[in-house]
């Protein structure tokens, strides 16, 4: 049965059939699985052995190896060392259309989530883009942020909307960025990461299309994929989506939410210009669709400050304005927020509190604590991450002179485009060489950007410089066993060095 699998793929065109596009890998990974929903590669069987597929195939072994991989993400084959990669007893009767299946398969797909669960074995971590607690978060504003929750301790805890301290907060700081807030506009999430899902689970039915940025934040794809939504890819610029293209998915394809993330972008680093927003405020008005206005990232600015948010434009459209504590101050303090109009934001809170009855009240009181020291943590992580910024971009242009980036405004990561080959396959290469790095296909709700990987500034200066070594020498590796006939991806994005 081997060898009949290794002619079957060896046929002319074999990579090619069942229309699917993109990196090489992608389409042996695909044609293999064919292989197995038709019965060339039964349950429990050795596949060939990586070099020996690869000859056969005229592939690098790096393309195997990914398309191993992105099998065994998918639950389809098992890999041990020293036992070579078999079909999954498991594959035949996958259960691909059930709820439990898309969120395995949602958690398979994005690495980075995977990596929070599993850790990266001891390697280093150019995934997460997330800073370590500020210095005060100390004992000190653990214990006055104590004496004030002793002044809670007498109800029965459970606060849906959120505290209303921390509420008042949030709509300060809103007002303050230029978009008007009270606090029963605010509902108090764990993290943002709730926000985007919470609000995706409620508005988003099976089969329903929700717009995205391509690239984007891939827990927003994630937060899709698990309802089991269309993904209609918004392309970018260097300002940003490009509104034209928002306006024709609009127009066209009804969408029932719309994701974007204009202040920073995770993970381009772009900012969308006020006039942008402004008409992205207009069509969600027009067409009165849900939009998430992911604002994680806006207070890490290296200098000028962003505009103001969207819903600045139009406050009582529905906007869902979402913020987090976890960049600026600690990723985990899960404390999150979504500022909406009131009639809006009621529907939410009574889902959210269906699902968790509410935040946790000591967590909301140590970060309204917290944002009484705002400015001066921002302050504190702007010096911070202008130096990692420069370390990182000094490393490329030393270690990696091909590669190209566009020069950091703010946010904690890099976008970096490779001067050929796939990012996925080098992620695998960098993995064995002990880094762990996000290739751009995570990042891509069509699977494109495979000739672009995300790197986080946000570690210190030495584990930079090690990083950045390892990788460099991943690359090398990789280059030498990269097949030059491998066609590029879709989804290219300008940058600038």
């Amino acid at each position: 049965m081997v060898d009949e699998l290794l002619d079957l793929l060896a046929q002319p065109g074999a990579l090619a059939n069942g229309g699917v596009r993109g990196p090489l890998y992608q389409r042996l990974a695909s044609a293999l699985e064919r292989a197995i929903e038709l019965g060339n590669a039964a349950p429990g069987m050795l596949l060939p052995a990586e070099r020996v597929l690869a000859a056969r195939v005229g592939v690098s072994r790096s393309t195997v190896v990914a398309a191993y991989e992105h099998l065994r993400e998918a639950g389809l084959v098992e890999r041990r060392q020293g036992s070579g990669t078999r079909i999954a007893h498991t594959a035949a009767a996958r259960a691909s259309t059930t709820r439990e299946a898309e969120l395995v398969e949602t958690l398979h797909r994005n690495v980075l989530f995977r990596a929070f669960i599993e850790g990266t074995k001891g390697g280093i971590d150019f995934l997460g883009a997330y800073l370590p607690a500020p210095e005060r978060l100390s004992p000190a504003l653990l214990a006055a942020a104590d004496e004030e929750l002793k002044t809670c301790l007498g109800g029965h805890g459970y606060a849906p909307h959120g505290y209303p301290p921390l509420q008042e907060a949030i709509a300060h700081r809103l007002t303050a960025k230029g978009l008007p807030t009270t606090a029963n506009q605010v509902l108090v999430t764990n993290g943002a990461q709730q926000a985007i899902s919470l609000a995706t689970a409620f508005f988003v039915q099976r089969g329903d299309a929700v717009a995205l940025e391509n690239p984007t934040y891939p827990g927003a794809i994630d937060a899709a994929s698990a309802v089991g939504a269309q993904l209609l890819p918004i392309p970018g610029g260097m300002d940003g989506a490009r509104v034209s293209a928002l306006a024709d998915i609009l127009g066209s394809r009804n969408p029932k939410l719309v994701y974007l993330n204009p202040s920073f972008h995770n993970p381009t680093g772009t900012v969308m210009p006020d006039d942008a927003r402004a008409e992205v405020a207009r069509l969600i008005t027009r067409h009165r669709v849900v939009l998430i206005d992911d604002g994680t990232e806006a207070e890490m600015t290296l200098g000028g400050e962003p505009p103001a948010p969207i819903a600045a434009h139009a406050p009582d459209a529905p906007i869902l304005t979402v913020g987090s504590m976890s960049k600026l101050f600690w990723g985990g303090l899960r404390i999150g927020w979504i500022r909406a109009p009131v009639s809006l934001l009621s529907r939410l809170t009574g889902f959210k509190t269906v699902l968790d009855l509410g935040t946790s009240l000591p967590s909301q009181v140590l970060a309204t604590a917290l944002l009484r020291e705002i400015e001066a943590v921002r302050e504190e992580r702007r010096r911070m991450m202008a130096v990692r910024f420069q370390i990182l971009e000094k490393l490329l242009a030393e270690l990696l002179p091909s590669w190209s980036w566009s020069k950091a405004k703010g946010g904690l990561v890099l976008w970096v485009r490779l001067p050929s080959g796939s990012a996925r396959e080098l992620a695998l290469e960098a993995r064995r060489h002990g880094v762990a790095i996000l290739p751009g296909t995570t990042t891509s709700p069509d699977l494109s950007f495979d000739t672009h990987v995300r790197l986080t500034a946000a570690r210190p200066p030495e584990i930079l410089t090690e990083g950045m070594h390892r990788l460099a020498a991943a690359w090398a590796d990789y280059a030498a066993d990269y097949a030059p006939g491998a066609e590029s991806p879709r989804g290219q994005l300008e940058v600038i060095v």
